[in-house]
């Protein structure tokens, strides 16, 4: 009895040593490379980093200080995330992973999905997301002409291998969006939208619009169409069509002085005001139709 407490003994020391050596000696590096080649399996425009990436039990990565960038341009902090296989899957073709991460005041959570070797192998994510600011998302910060603030939720997937090929998808929502413009129009500073949702799909560089509907007490209406993404974002180019429909409140709150040619309220609160929006980010060209 007494030689197999001092082999268990031995056992357990053995396999607390391995584990504080994974711990101290872990290749952070190494898993940073191999993580920023995943995430370009996906697209090679974008990049990350960590700030520290440790093992954790049972079997997970834990990373922390995680900057998501495109061309080099940050796109979001995430404060910290964790990745786990599922280790029935670890012996097959297809090996799923699941992930987890706190951002911006909200969580994601994730599952990944990997099957063949690196180069010609298919990734195939879905992402719940849930109550993430838009506010504290750097690429949103970095928007000209207005500011965005809500709590953003939805559901996104991609499928496909490496760049060109593959496609994200996705349903997104923002209850209780605020758009606060740089540069009032007809003193109108701020537009509170009650809900708003975007239907949309990205190919490589070409995000398509299916549907972007909006409804508040100022206005409701619908955008659909493409923007082909450039780096920098601002430089981004627009090919928008929509329809807007204002609300009594709007009218209420514009100039008397303003021409029913520009703005029948019989009419447009009936048809709405068809519009198309062209140019780029940084240069939107309005037009009404």
């Amino acid at each position: 009895m007494g030689l197999l407490k001092t082999i268990v003994g031995y056992l357990l020391f053995a396999l607390l040593a391995t584990l504080l050596f994974l711990y101290v000696l872990f290749p952070q590096e190494t898993v940073k490379a191999y993580v920023d080649d995943r995430l370009a399996g996906i697209d090679a425009s974008f990049s990350i980093s960590a700030s520290d990436i440790r093992p954790a039990l049972p079997l997970a990565l834990d990373l922390k200080g995680i900057d998501l960038k495109h061309h080099g341009d940050k796109l979001i902090h995430i404060d910290q995330a964790r990745v786990s296989p599922v280790l029935a899957t670890l012996l097959k073709a297809q090996k799923r992973f699941n992930w987890s991460a706190t951002l911006a005041g909200g969580s994601v959570e994730g599952r990944l999905f990997i099957e063949g070797v690196q180069t010609m192998g298919t990734v195939r994510t879905e992402a719940d997301l849930s109550s993430i600011r838009l506010e504290r998302i750097s690429a949103v910060n970095d928007l000209p002409r207005f500011k965005l603030t809500g709590p953003l939720s939805g559901h996104l997937t991609h499928e496909g291998s490496r760049p060109p090929f593959g496609q994200t998808k996705g349903i997104l929502s923002v209850p209780g969006l605020r758009i606060t413009l740089e540069t009032a129009f007809f003193g109108i500073e701020e537009i509170p939208l009650d809900q708003t949702e975007a239907d949309f799909s990205l190919d490589g560089p070409t995000l398509r619009l299916k549907a972007l509907t909006f409804n508040g007490p100022l206005m409701e209406g619908k955008i659909n169409g493409t923007i082909a993404i450039e780096a920098p974002l601002g430089r981004s180019r627009l090919r928008l069509n929509g329809n807007v429909k204002p609300r009594p409140e709007l009218f209420a709150r514009l100039p008397d002085t303003l021409p029913q040619t520009i703005l029948n309220p019989r009419l447009a609160g009936t048809r709405g005001l068809n519009f198309r929006v062209l140019g780029t980010i940084d240069n939107p060209k309005l037009s009404m139709r």
